[in-house]
């Protein structure tokens, strides 16, 4: 069996998703997550490494998952992602001098990041100079030997490292088959991160990660109403934001004081990430996206994902990362696996990796 691990460390809980590509289907073999501590993962980098691997160890204990080719997801605000045009060579060139080519357009030193990137497209100069446009990423070094350590300390043999945003797009577009190359975008919203990233024929074109998620909600309240952190969770949950064109009023004193400020919420995250969306189409001389997808465990937060479409003027679905692979025997129920749905892509898609 053809079968790899994705690890998705996230701001609220560790999850994994073994993922068996033999005989070219795609089965989810297992998927399970276990919860982390407040605070142990912040802006997507974990800051408590003892607890962070205590919680990988006891998943990994429970759901009796495979320790070996584990495939590890980052999405850290100190993580960048460029559009970079480079002269044209071949990929063993290109990645001896991709220090060079890209120093001016990241705003990290070259010796404190590692690099890597992903080829788009050749093309030629109106002066007739092959040149290459691809995708560069850079992570601070320390990020990733974080993860590695962490990793390896709960006795899990790492295959490799890749963006939580590329394995969102394998798992939603790379599974599809390519009937035509419109713009997507997918907006995946997570504890105190989420990722915009507009993709075209199943390959990621544009990245930005914002500081912003589900905690600030559950902030929003605590602070706003002096309430305990479970219970702004549980009202943040129950009341959501307010539909687009409703006056936002129920007759319920509480639930319109919550539904006001997780509104508030909402539209600072929304204007975000439609200014995102609309400096990546000014960009490229575009008007916009043929649909957005969202993800993530803060899209479940009520009508956040139909105020976002109206916002955006665009048509909005969940991903449905369940209608592309195939479910083996996980050891969940139906109802159980549906529910998880929304945390699902980022696993899935670096379980995918390498096997596309």
């Amino acid at each position: 069996m053809a079968v790899t691990v994705g690890l998705d460390i996230g701001g609220t809980s560790v999850r994994a998703a073994v993922i068996d590509t033999a005989k070219t289907k795609r089965v989810l073999r297992r998927f399970g997550e276990m919860p982390v501590p407040a605070g142990s993962v912040t802006s997507g980098e974990i800051v408590d490494d003892l607890a962070v691997g205590e919680a990988i160890s006891a998943l990994w204990k429970r759901e009796k998952l495979p320790k070996k080719n584990v495939v590890l997801g980052t999405a850290s605000q100190r993580l960048v992602v460029r559009q970079v045009d480079v002269p044209s060579m071949d990929d063993s060139e290109l990645r001896e001098a991709l220090p060079y080519q890209v120093q001016d357009f990241i705003p990290i030193g070259v010796e404190e990041a590692i690099l890597d990137y992903v080829p788009l497209e050749d093309f030629v100069t109106p002066d007739g100079e092959p040149m290459r446009s691809i995708l560069v990423v850079a992570v601070y070094r320390d990020i990733v030997d974080t993860l590695l350590s962490v990793s390896r300390a709960a006795g899990l043999s790492v295959s490799s490292i890749d963006l939580q945003a590329f394995a969102i797009v394998r798992a939603v577009f790379g599974m599809q088959p390519a009937v035509d190359n419109p713009l997507h975008a997918i907006v995946d919203i997570g504890g105190s991160v989420s990722q915009v990233v507009i993709a075209k024929g199943g390959q990621a074109r544009f990245v930005r990660l914002l500081p912003r998620g589900g905690d600030d909600f559950t902030a929003a309240l605590r602070d706003g109403m002096s309430l305990e952190a479970h219970e702004a969770d549980e009202m943040k949950r129950r009341v959501g934001v307010a539909p687009e064109g409703d006056p936002e009023l129920t007759g319920d004193e509480d639930e319109d004081e919550a539904r006001r400020l997780l509104t508030r919420q909402g539209d600072a995250l929304i204007e975000e990430v439609r200014g995102s969306i609309n400096f990546f189409l000014s960009q490229i001389g575009e008007s916009s996206v043929e649909r957005l997808v969202v993800a993530g465990n803060g899209a479940r937060l009520p009508h956040l994902a139909s105020r976002l479409g109206s916002a955006v003027g665009v048509g909005v679905v969940p991903a449905k990362i369940l209608d592309l692979v195939e479910v083996g025997r996980t050891g969940r129920t139906e109802s159980e696996m549906l529910d998880a749905q929304p945390t699902l892509p980022t696993a899935v898609g670096l379980g995918l990796w390498g096997n596309l």
